[in-house]
């Protein structure tokens, strides 16, 4: 049970994920268009996110590509490259037995499973936040400058990865408050230059939002949903705590809940301190407003670590989880043809994959449609249609724009077109809707095409086609 023995499980679990990517007739999650298209514009931040999740992905597609599967390569990769850190903070705080389980565990769990098929801010926020928890190891054990600098670094890439990286510094100085041995780095100057230089990496974002009416931060607040006169929500705490039971695996989560009893321990004092307070503030949130099952994924670092340290001792409940996991991940990956086998015609309420089909075909059918009117942009009113569109149409529509009489900003679409710097010009207009709302901008309002695309018995995607002549300006 050595590293070289975890390599080898990681590298056959890696393949059999690559070859699921490479025979999946899915389509681009609505997000991984989304953010492809920002990489083809690189900034220093963007409309919902900070820009690490777009440099990634110019990054890949560069090397290898503008596929899916390089679009998704990152998430691919990255999973095992997290994998070895957990390995490494477990070997750190235990052994090596316990350190290679906990990598299997980690590289197992079902959150895992999905998210490597499906590149999010996720996927880079776990890298660094497992690095950055690495590094601090090492540093508060050695004092070593090195370890302290490497920590800023990884700790600033997570910031600009996903912001909830910020609870990170709060573990930290609730971890070096409570444990004695290391209590004397709450005096460290080193410690203060490493949140500084990692605050220093974040400053471009920081920067960016100042240019744009903060508007990463206000788009956070209003996904929160938390406002002054919010209402407390048990079910929506409920709802999350169930589904965490899902996204760590049935076994490993009732563990976690389990080793509660234990949090006054000090062998574990460390993995409570980075694992705890982010789960306990997710759920806070879902008791105020909601949250969703993945917003807690950085917790699962050190959770991993916990309960295999613990299931270590008990290996039966341990190969049992990783069991359990490794199956949901087999009936996810092959959803459609266990089903298909099974003779179950799926239909728009069991069929989870429903927000990722019929955007190809949707293009394939617009294809010849706009080639009737060469060099005329396109128009959009909603973001994921957009963003589908802007991908799987050919040459990519890169100067679409979004259709916003209100003037609000909702998408990075509505941040960066602006329907107003194009007066007197014609446009496909592709819409869900009907053109009555458009009409009043335009001199002459043309139905071009209406477009089903059946998916299931229950649901198909019904989109119409306008051709918009001398818009006149909202």
């Amino acid at each position: 049970m050595n590293l070289k023995n975890f390599l080898f499980i990681i590298l056959i679990i890696t393949f059999y994920r690559a070859f699921i990517l490479l025979h999946s007739n899915l389509d681009l999650y609505v997000d991984e268009a989304y953010y492809w298209g920002w990489s083809k514009d690189l900034a220093f931040g963007y409309y919902s996110k900070p820009p690490m999740i777009a440099w990634v992905i110019a990054l890949f597609t560069h090397l290898c590509g503008d596929s899916q599967f390089c679009i998704k390569l990152p998430a691919l990769l990255l999973y095992p490259v997290t994998s070895i850190f957990v390995y490494l903070i477990a070997k750190e705080l235990f052994d090596k037995k316990v350190a290679f389980w906990s990598g299997v565990v980690f590289i197992t769990l079902p959150a895992v499973s999905m998210s490597s098929l499906i590149i999010s801010t996720d996927v880079v926020l776990l890298l660094f936040w497992s690095m950055t928890l690495y590094f601090f190891i090492k540093a508060i054990k050695t004092n070593k400058t090195l370890y302290w600098t490497l920590a800023a670094i990884s700790a600033g890439a997570g910031l600009l990865s996903k912001y909830t990286m910020i609870l990170f510094v709060l573990s930290v100085f609730l971890y070096l408050f409570l444990d004695p041995r290391y209590k004397k780095h709450l005096f460290n100057p080193k410690l203060y230059l490493t949140i500084i230089g990692a605050a220093l990496l974040y400053f471009p974002n920081l920067i960016w939002n100042m240019e744009h009416q903060y508007i990463t931060f206000v788009h956070t607040k209003n996904l929160s949903g938390i406002e002054k006169n919010s209402h407390f929500h048990f079910q929506k705490v409920f709802e999350f705590l169930a589904a965490q039971f899902l996204v760590f695996g049935p076994v490993f989560f009732a563990t976690f809940l389990y080793m509660l009893k234990f949090i006054t321990k000090k062998r574990y004092t460390l993995l409570f301190c980075f694992s705890l307070p982010f789960i306990f503030i997710i759920t806070l949130q879902a008791f105020l407003s909601k949250a969703l099952a993945n917003w807690a994924a950085p917790t699962y670092v050190a959770a991993t670590i916990l309960v295999t340290a613990y299931l270590i001792h008990h290996r039966r409940i341990l190969y049992t989880g990783i069991i359990i996991n490794l199956l949901l991940a087999f009936i996810l990956y092959h959803y459609h043809d266990i089903t298909k086998a099974l003779h179950i015609e799926l239909t728009s309420k069991t069929d989870p994959y429903k927000r990722v089909l019929g955007y190809k075909e949707l293009a394939k059918k617009l294809q010849p449609i706009i080639a009737k009117y060469p060099g005329t942009k396109l128009l959009f009113d909603d973001r994921t249609t957009m963003a589908e569109m802007i991908y799987y149409l050919k040459p990519h529509p890169f100067d679409a724009i979004m259709f916003n009489p209100q003037q609000t900003i909702g998408s990075q679409y509505h941040l960066t077109t602006d329907l107003n710097n194009h007066l007197s010009q014609n446009f496909l207009y592709i819409t869900k809707k009907d053109a009555t709302e458009a009409a009043k901008y335009f001199t002459k309002v043309t139905k071009v095409a209406t477009i089903t695309i059946p998916l299931y018995k229950d649901y198909s995607r019904h989109y119409n086609v306008y051709y918009l002549e001398n818009f006149k300006g909202y």
